[in-house]
């Protein structure tokens, strides 16, 4: 019997990328971390493979018996992938429970990773705690295309005021966070953002063209969009603030507008204030 349970106790402590095990299978299931903490026991002892976004490295803990210990692993902290990190309350969302074995001879890559970075990660949960996935990391892929500093600035800023119904200064925010570095469901997300502020105030035609941008870079990830596009055609007066000026005040407009009507202004004061007189009129 102690020989069992001592056989039981280093199997269970051997690092996964050793075993192989339900991975080596091919039994590797896709899904993503919000589904993996919504319902952690249902994932326990189960191979996934999901996409991330890099915080930083952490600190192993231990607050009960785990293999995680931190003279084996290490730890760091992450967002999932299809987190809205611009949001305050989900930027604050932070994952800290992945762990890579220190034998592991990737793990030198993880210590070069800068924040936003996206990997899809495979690993196995291997226990829960406090409602919270404990998940070793045996591998990972670099993903192309992440945000970036700037990029979610505006995207906070935009937000901030589309909850305080200023469309008009919302878009000229959002309409600065789109780029070609940015991953689909991201862009996906900025020209719903930029088609719901449009509606709100009444450029249905705007609108249309930027649902038609969303659904085709959120897929079918966002059912929403779809709904929002057909009733965009069908009934764009519902989406209608009343209360919206579609003209911004001149000391909330953006920078670069100031520049393009200096010029015009220029031009306009160059023009004669009459037609130069013909030669009949003079005469």
């Amino acid at each position: 019997m102690n020989i069992a349970l001592t056989l039981g106790l280093t199997l269970a402590i051997t690092p996964a990328f050793e075993l192989g095990g339900d991975q080596a299978l091919g039994k590797v299931v896709q899904t993503t971390l919000t589904k993996i903490r919504k319902s952690p026991n249902a994932y326990k002892n189960v191979w996934v493979s999901f996409p991330i976004q890099f915080v930083s490295l952490g600190k192993v803990e231990n607050p009960f018996f785990t293999q995680f210990v931190p003279q084996s692993f290490a730890n760091f902290y992450c967002w999932a992938d299809e987190q809205q990190i611009w949001n305050r309350k989900q930027y604050e969302d932070v994952f800290g429970l992945l762990f890579m074995a220190k034998e592991n001879e990737k793990l030198s890559e993880i210590y070069k990773m800068k924040v936003y970075q996206r990997i899809r990660v495979t690993g196995i949960v291997r226990n829960t705690f406090q409602g919270e996935p404990w998940i070793e990391i045996t591998d990972f892929k670099v993903l192309d295309k992440a945000v970036d500093t700037a990029s979610l600035s505006h995207m906070y800023r935009g937000h901030s005021f589309m909850q305080k119904r200023k469309w008009a200064r919302a878009l000229s925010e959002l309409s600065l966070a789109p780029g070609n570095h940015l991953p689909d469901h991201v862009m996906g997300q900025i020209h719903k953002d930029l088609a719901l502020c449009h509606l709100r105030l009444g450029e249905s035609d705007t609108a249309a063209r930027h649902l038609e941008q969303a659904v085709s870079k959120l897929k079918t990830l966002d059912p929403e969009t779809r709904r929002m596009a057909r009733m965009a055609k069908i009934k764009p007066q519902t989406f209608m603030d009343p209360d919206a000026r579609a003209k911004l005040e001149d000391h909330e407009r953006p920078m670069w507008e100031a520049f393009v009507d200096e010029k015009a202004s220029a031009k306009v004061a160059d023009r004669p204030s009459s037609p130069p007189a013909t030669s009949s009129q003079l005469r």
